[in-house]
């Protein structure tokens, strides 16, 4: 298991574990002497080793003393694997089973002394441990030595962090990107199914095992849980709401305000991931952390597509749905999400035997959430269907939003002039003074309204793709509904008056003028009010 580079936040102070039985050489005892072919360090009066009967060498001494270590009896420390900051992470080769390797994370002493960071580290082999799937690192054993100092034993991982590969391979094609992530999403979601939040999914948390040359056939392993939500008994949990934990960049804004999170947390992480592996920046690029932070909650990072022009704009609106300030607008598990991103694995759409088999447990009648497997068919066809609606939803906010100002300067004017007319008891036309006078009026007094409008389009809709999508089908469907039931009761009257009572029109008439304004309007307003309900 790798040790990222940077360090990690604490969690809230809480009583470490009670130590296990361990079986390690007491820290007064100086291990000077190495046996060259196990690796055991043993006492200064050794000789032989009492493993191997070969003759003891003195040990180099700048040489680490937790080298040739034997921890529970099981694991010698072989060599050095890295370091990080909160601690160091070493191979061992098992004692009895000689062909197994595991990476062994040690705290460093002086952490060691703090109890919220033992409490974190043993929060990590807690949730690990939990999840059984290939995605997801394996944690077989957590122990401390006799000198109080933590360490867990995981699967040892050959290959390189997702973070270290995009720091030097910039960006990623589409296909690579969508193999990656959707792997990400499968082990989130098993660790979601066993009542754990990540809460630091990041790349530099993703490990590529394999021949990272070829990311085709990479395998990824999600890492280091140690600041992970585990679900406890009783359904509480060991952290508190108010304490910001996490990594910034990736980080949802209801987890930078300190409030209480869920597994969408996760779902906001694993789109910004996308993104920084489609864009090759991160989504608030070049800001400190605490500008950061600022920039989760109240800015949209830039357009994928615009970033980067080969991202398809139907894959924008899944990064943009994922990353969604409001937790109630992003996909609601990794399930859908990793459905969603099933549409642009070239893979999965060209070979029908690359679908996902059915899963083989019972499905769980208090799921929130059904998800339905599409066939490749079925999911070209609604990929194209939705990269066509994205491509002709901005130009319809302005198509719409034109119209919709046309058409409610119409109706105002035409309201206006009954009112005049009225006034006079409705025998005298509008003089040509008046007419202009109303048009140009009511256009004027419309005027500070459509800026606004315009300003919010461009500040708050304009760069999220799910929003535009959203305000357009509003849009649209106000402006239609609004000119459809004005045109059915002006010819319910006109039929009224010409042809059943024999008269001439009276829709001419202010009263009918009024009439006219008020239904299309009660049904713009109904029509945007029932259309947001459908959305949320």
């Amino acid at each position: 298991m790798p040790e990222p580079s940077a360090p990690r936040p604490q969690m809230v102070p809480v009583y470490p574990p009670e130590p296990k039985p361990r079986t390690v050489m007491p820290s007064s005892v100086s291990l000077s002497r190495h046996c060259s072919k196990c690796g055991g360090r043993f006492p200064a009066d050794f000789r032989v080793c009492p493993r191997d009967a070969v003759p003891l060498d003195d040990a180099p001494e700048d040489e680490d003393p937790l080298l040739g270590q034997v921890l529970a009896d099981s694991y010698v420390i072989t060599r050095v694997l890295g370091e990080g900051g909160m601690g160091r992470v070493y191979e061992a080769k098992h004692t009895r089973l000689r062909d197994k390797r595991f990476a062994v994370k040690f705290l460093y002493p002086d952490l060691a002394r703090q109890p919220d960071v033992v409490t974190r580290f043993q929060r990590e082999a807690e949730a690990a441990s939990a999840i059984a799937h290939p995605n997801v690192v394996g944690v077989h054993d957590v122990n401390v030595t006799p000198e109080g100092q933590p360490y867990l034993v995981a699967e040892l991982l050959q290959g390189e962090e997702l973070g270290e590969y995009l720091e030097r391979a910039g960006k990623l094609p589409v296909s690579d990107a969508i193999r990656i992530v959707r792997q990400i999403c499968k082990a989130l979601g098993a660790a979601h199914d066993a009542g754990v939040v990540h809460r630091d999914v990041k790349p530099e948390n993703v490990f590529l095992t394999g021949d990272v040359s070829k990311l085709e056939t990479a395998t990824v392993k999600v890492i280091d849980f140690g600041i992970s939500k585990v679900a406890q008994a009783g359904g509480e949990a060991l952290t508190k709401t108010g304490v910001v934990m996490g990594t910034p960049d990736y980080m949802a804004p209801e987890q930078a305000r300190g409030d209480h999170v869920d597994k969408r947390v996760d779902v906001y992480a694993v789109g910004a991931i996308l993104y920084r592996a489609l864009t090759g920046k991160k989504p608030f690029e070049g800001l400190d952390a605490m500008a950061t932070l600022t920039a989760v909650l109240v800015q949209e990072p830039g357009r994928p597509t615009v970033v980067n022009p080969e991202v398809p704009l139907a894959l924008e609106l899944v990064i943009q749905r994922a990353m969604a300030k409001d937790a109630k607008d992003r996909y609601q598990s990794m399930a859908e999400l990793e459905r969603e991103l099933a549409a642009f694995d070239p893979e999965l759409l060209s070979r029908p035997s690359a679908l996902p088999p059915p899963t083989s447990s019972p499905p769980d009648p208090n799921a929130q959430t059904v998800v339905k497997r599409l066939s490749p068919r079925q999911a070209r066809a609604r990929l194209e269907q939705t990269q066509q609606s994205v491509r002709v939803a901005r130009p319809g906010l302005l198509v719409f939003s034109g119209l919709g100002f046309a058409w409610l300067v119409a109706n105002v004017a035409v309201a206006v002039g009954g009112v005049i007319r009225m006034s006079r008891g409705d025998s005298s036309d509008l003089s040509q003074v008046e007419s202009v006078l109303s048009i140009v009026g009511v256009t004027a007094a419309l005027v500070t309204p459509l800026v606004l409008w315009v300003r919010h389009l461009a500040r708050d809709v304009w760069p999220s793709t799910p929003r535009s999508l959203e305000l357009m089908a509003r849009l649209r469907g106000t402006v239609l509904y609004s000119a459809a039931a004005y045109g059915i009761a002006a010819l319910a009257v006109e039929l009224g008056f010409a042809v059943i009572e024999r008269r001439s029109a009276l829709i001419s008439r202010s009263v009918w003028a009024l009439f006219m304004f008020v239904i299309a309007l009660g049904t713009a307003v109904a029509s945007w009010l029932l259309l947001s309900a459908r959305k949320r």
